[in-house]
């Protein structure tokens, strides 16, 4: 079992206890899991609702959404602008629907973004993150 016999020995005549270092390590742990599963959630849930209504559901959506699950979900900064992101795209959503020239130039701002995503996406593939 790989547990050393003077452990269980040990266990059995005091019980088994946590330092407050341990206990405070376990509980860091069950933020941190917790949080995890509240961001896999989020995961499957989360669009990238500025760029679909912009793009529709084509090869762009289908790179920023990449970008967001390989590159920002892997930092702090990253996972905050997500968070961000979901709290104000519907808001500028419902600002652009019906506003067929402010799509057009939401289109050409992202584009930049798009293509940026694409390299830094294939960087990372040729380095076999």
């Amino acid at each position: 079992m790989g547990v050393c016999e003077q452990l269980v020995q040990f266990e059995h005549r005091y019980g088994w206890r946590h330092s407050p270092q341990q206990h405070a390590d376990m509980m860091r742990g069950d933020r941190e899991h917790r949080r995890f599963f509240l961001e896999g959630r989020m995961e499957r849930k989360g669009r990238c609702f500025i760029a679909t209504l912009v793009y529709g559901e084509g090869a762009e959506v289908a790179v920023l959404r990449s970008f967001r699950d390989r590159v920002l979900r892997a930092t702090l900064i990253g996972r905050a602008f997500i968070f961000g992101y979901y709290r104000m795209a519907t808001g500028v959503c419902r600002l652009l629907q019906g506003h067929l020239h402010l799509l057009r130039i939401t289109r050409a701002l992202l584009r930049p973004v798009v293509w940026m995503a694409a390299r830094v996406l294939a960087s990372r593939g040729r380095a076999g993150r």
